[in-house]
């Protein structure tokens, strides 16, 4: 046995989708004012907090500084230590130093207080 339907639903449903029904102004104003006022307030050091990723982002955060701190005024033993770094490149200079004061820049007042001249 078949049932006879009279009337079409999805035709219904098309032609409420076609033309949706318009939400009054002051409904929309109303719902707005109504969701500012739920809105919970935070202060500034909440919101920054939860922006860096909360109590573990900001622990992650203290880690890597602390780290990065003692590393800066230790180095391990394997690394470099950019400190020996500069006096090595201060000693280069002062050997490749050396090696002019015999061209006789000594002369005009140029010298350096580690060279001992022969004379």
């Amino acid at each position: 046995m078949t049932q006879h339907d009279p009337f079409n639903l999805e035709a219904a449903f098309d032609v409420a989708r076609a033309t949706p029904a318009p939400m009054p102004e002051a409904l929309t104003a109303r719902i707005f004012a109504d969701a500012v006022a739920h809105q919970p307030r935070k202060p500034i050091w909440v919101r920054l907090l939860n922006a860096i990723g909360g109590p573990a982002g900001m622990g992650g955060l203290v880690t890597a500084t602390v780290a990065g701190f003692w590393f800066g005024v230790t180095p391990p033993a394997d690394g470099y230590d950019p400190l020996l770094l500069v006096s090595a490149v201060e000693q280069q200079v002062d050997e490749d130093f050396t090696d002019l004061v015999g061209f006789g820049l000594t002369d005009f007042g140029w010298s350096n207080d580690e060279v001992q001249q022969d004379g």
